[in-house]
């Protein structure tokens, strides 16, 4: 579904202020995954999804997407970025149009379909967020943070696509707000069988949703592999300023105190599953 080969991008490319963003990245992403994208401020993780939308196109290498090369001049961008939903961060800053309804419409109206077809498309999106439909002859201003998240992210699967990515997509929202949406983003993964990419600052979410995590350090593919493998290199993810999930770091303290404990537990069901026995004990 997605396939990097030896991407590089660079910045001001030749001037005073030039900064390699991406350097000889390849990889591939199987259709139906959910892969996890973590890294440091300034890893290369935002421009490498902008890439895979063709908001940039790489300074080397080649970006497949589904099978068409985005640098090849017979494919057209725009179908692309109809096949690739890219939600930003804080995509509510986008919303303008003046119901729920007509924003989420707007996509697909711009898609080419009949208003009918894109209403329909619209509230089955909707829905899939878990916006109600008595919202959708609302303005999306007067709607909650949480909400107007919610009708963002389904003004872009709306266009269903066969792969979305979000970029930070619980950014500034309260904790009720931040289960709700990724909740969603996880059920809509299974329902619609969607490519999912999550960029996230969360360790704790990154475990409980990904099939894989790709791990960016320095414009570079650090690691990308299974979580339980990831997360079970705490100090090298610690030596380029990322972390471990807090339930890891009491799984270790926990170990090194003698109790008997299994390696890369990452998530709080595994740990409920081994603690639990020790307990009744």
């Amino acid at each position: 579904m997605i396939k990097l080969e030896n991407v590089s991008y660079t910045y001001m490319q030749g001037g005073s202020f030039e900064k390699k963003a991406l350097d000889n990245v390849s990889l591939e992403i199987k259709s139906g995954e959910f892969i996890g994208i973590i890294g440091h401020t300034g890893s290369g993780k935002s421009t490498m999804i902008q890439m895979l939308n063709g908001l940039i196109k790489p300074s080397l290498g080649r970006v497949i997407i589904d099978g068409d090369d985005l640098s090849d001049k017979k494919v057209k961008l725009r179908d692309v970025r109809f096949k690739v939903g890219l939600v930003m961060q804080y995509p509510e800053y986008q919303l303008f149009e003046e119901t729920v309804l007509k924003d989420i419409c707007f996509g697909p109206l711009n898609m080419g379909l009949p208003q009918s077809e894109a209403e329909d498309r619209a509230k089955f999106a909707a829905n899939m967020v878990g916006l109600s439909e008595s919202l959708l002859d609302k303005s999306p201003f007067d709607l909650s943070g949480g909400q107007k998240r919610r009708a963002a992210i389904a003004g872009v699967l709306a266009m269903e696509p066969k792969i979305l990515i979000l970029d930070e997509p619980t950014a500034g929202l309260d904790p009720a707000g931040r289960d709700e949406i990724l909740t969603k983003i996880r059920d809509m993964h299974k329902r619609l069988n969607l490519t999912v990419l999550l960029v996230s600052h969360s360790m704790e979410d990154v475990a409980r949703l990904a099939d894989r995590i790709l791990v960016m350090n320095s414009g570079a593919v650090e690691m990308f592999d299974m979580p339980s493998k990831v997360f079970g290199k705490g100090r090298r993810l610690e030596e380029i300023g990322l972390t471990v999930p807090q339930i890891t770091k009491v799984m270790d303290r926990l170990r090194s105190a003698g109790i008997q404990i299994e390696d890369g537990i990452y998530t709080t069901g595994d740990a409920y599953r081994i603690l639990l026995p020790l307990l009744t004990k």
